[in-house]
């Protein structure tokens, strides 16, 4: 019992394995299941953590696709999806081939795109050129990407065009509340796209942010619960507990928590 709900699942849609050689945080793959464990999260979507190592470039990216896509086959039950990366910074012929190592031979379920981290603009046309290499596997046309108001890089606007260019894909955003106007551009991106999903991590304070949007887009049903695990101390998972305490129906907490996930991917048990 959590926040007055009584929680049979909880889907984390923002997780990340790996370490940082920017931000110097994560670790392995248990740095994630002891936080899952201590909050109450049951099934989280895993990709690498931005900005890891790679001083072999593509073997290094292919490497890490790899580990990730082990770690779902050795824990499929409490990753329902992973996520891989492709570099757009590697130049579209290697990046078009990380993609579809990730996607074909190791068969996971999308991509996550952290473009501050690439150095790249979202809507380059490198970063088209992967998403055209993304619809030739169906099982796999998601896309996470991270957005941020003051990015040159990754500005909502960014996914707005890109979620236009590919209806058929669905785009989970991550970190869309750290501020009101990043806020009021998402909403407004969200009721255009249907196609976009966004989660809650990041958005810090008791300021009513995901009641707001709630209320701005017209109901919760492109919201998902997302952490950033492990992007907080182990001890307190602020984002679960905003989601816990926002003004919303008891249903409306479900849909952020699992249904919303559930409806769009599928049952987790």
């Amino acid at each position: 019992m959590r926040g007055g709900i009584l929680l049979s699942k909880v889907v984390d849609i923002h997780a990340h394995v790996g370490s940082s050689a920017a931000l110097y945080v994560g670790g392995s793959i248990q740095v994630v299941t002891s936080r899952m464990e201590k909050h109450g999260i049951t099934h989280s979507v895993v990709s690498p953590i931005p900005g890891f190592e790679d001083p072999y470039g593509i073997e290094s990216v292919n490497k890490m696709n790899q580990q990730v896509a082990e770690i779902q086959k050795a824990n499929a039950r409490i990753f329902p999806l992973v996520l891989g990366v492709a570099e757009a910074r590697h130049g579209e012929r290697a990046a078009v081939s990380e993609t579809a190592y990730a996607l074909g031979e190791q068969a996971m379920g999308g991509l996550m795109f952290h473009n501050d981290f690439a150095g790249v603009e979202i809507y380059a046309p490198v970063m088209e050129a992967i998403l055209h290499e993304v619809m030739h596997y169906s099982h796999a046309r998601v896309i996470q990407m991270h957005t941020a108001q003051h990015s040159m890089l990754e500005p909502p606007f960014g996914l707005w065009i890109m979620a236009k260019k590919f209806p058929d894909i669905t785009f989970l955003c991550g970190h869309p509340m750290m501020s009101m106007v990043q806020l009021e551009n998402m909403a407004a991106i969200v009721k255009d796209c249907h196609n976009i999903y966004v989660d809650t991590c990041c958005t810090w304070t008791h300021d009513h942010a995901i009641e707001t949007f709630a209320e701005k887009v017209g109901s919760v049903d492109q919201i998902m619960f997302g952490s950033d695990n492990p992007y907080w101390h182990e001890a307190f998972c602020m984002d679960k507990l905003l989601v816990e305490q926002a003004g919303l129906s008891q249903e409306e907490k479900e849909k952020i928590f699992y249904k919303n996930f559930e409806r769009v991917f599928g049952e987790v048990k």
